[in-house]
């Protein structure tokens, strides 16, 4: 099978390093393609130049690594769009999740309206402070994912803090969310398609003193930082037979909800410390590198990264089949 790589060519202002993880992720995955038996062609894809569409549209299916376009999030939700338009068999997520994903606020409206428990939320306007809601609290951009915008200052104890951190976040975002902070252990639950793999529990305890014990930018991208040292995944999480049970039924019903079991993805969960999972965010196409939590918690389940990788192929391959049938059964009966 040919399968065509699809990935965020970047801009002008991008860091190497950030350029560099990118293209290592590419080759990472097509290793474990060709590992496979399958033919590989990589497609960057940039802004204001659609010649990439007419590349994946002679290839048989997509692996889809696009996070961005340019490096801005929100042009993901066009650039899967678009696939989807061209009926190309496509990994991950499909545009709609994309979509609702990068506006957390209706996200965590849907989630509510379904019984899925998560944190009181307000969608901050730029220029009014938002009251209601319990301190601390946390602030984060609603149309980005993977801990972009988030610090050691996102937590905020007071009003007086709330307000200063939301003139120094404006202009940066279009759309903020300010939400309850819950204390407690944070758990990562994984999903291909409707299979949830083993659970994963970051550990706090070396964090820097004084530091909230959050995941981070500089947690999730600056190796060796503090921030980094402090956030430990432990895999499986040692949680109680009881626990698991909760917080994966709340997992797969937020999976269910934005992800509607489908591509790959992870659900953030905060359990409170009287033991009740709140779903901080679902994350649809989630780094997929060998050395990110989606394989870590692969290689927990007795897959190896070259399985992980064709569990995707296979579920996206199923999908567009399901698609296919449904459609020819839709034009059929409205004949």
């Amino acid at each position: 099978m040919r399968i065509g790589i699809t990935h965020d060519a970047g801009g002008g202002d991008w860091d190497p390093k950030d350029v560099a993880s990118v293209l290592e992720n590419v080759r990472a995955v097509r290793r474990a393609l060709r590992a496979g038996g399958h033919e590989t062609t990589v497609i960057p894809v940039k802004l204001g130049d659609v010649r990439w569409l007419q590349r994946a549209q002679r290839c048989d299916a997509i692996f889809n690594l696009i996070e961005g376009v340019n490096g801005i999030a929100r042009y993901e939700d066009y650039a899967v769009a678009a696939l989807d338009l061209a009926r190309i068999p496509y990994t991950g997520c499909t545009s709609w999740t994309v979509t609702i994903a990068h506006r957390k606020h209706i996200a965590n409206t849907l989630f509510a309206a379904h019984g899925v428990p998560v944190p009181p939320f307000v969608h901050a306007k730029r220029d009014t402070v938002p009251t209601g809601l319990k301190f601390p609290v946390i602030v984060k951009p609603s149309g980005e994912d993977a801990s972009v915008g988030i610090d050691s200052g996102s937590v905020c104890t007071t009003r007086k803090a709330l307000k200063e951190r939301l003139a120094k976040v404006k202009g940066l975002w279009d759309d903020t969310l300010v939400q309850e902070y819950v204390p407690g252990r944070e758990v990562n639950v994984g999903f291909v398609g409707s299979e949830m793999l083993p659970l994963s529990e970051i550990d706090f305890a070396k964090m820097p003193r004084g530091s909230w014990p959050i995941v981070t930018y500089a947690a999730k991208w600056d190796e060796g930082s503090p921030e980094d040292i402090g956030t430990v995944p432990i895999c499986p999480a040692a949680l109680s037979p009881e626990l698991s049970r909760r917080v994966e039924a709340v997992a797969r019903l937020a999976w269910q909800v934005i992800g509607q079991e489908s591509g790959y993805g992870r659900v953030d969960i905060r359990i409170a410390p009287d033991g009740q999972p709140y779903v901080l965010e679902v994350n649809p196409n989630p780094d997929i590198s060998t050395d990110a939590g989606l394989a870590r918690m692969a290689r927990a389940r007795g897959w190896d990264y070259e399985t992980l990788i064709q569990k995707v192929v296979d579920e996206a391959l199923e999908r567009s089949a399901r698609r296919r049938q449904a459609e020819r059964i839709y034009v059929k009966a409205t004949a």
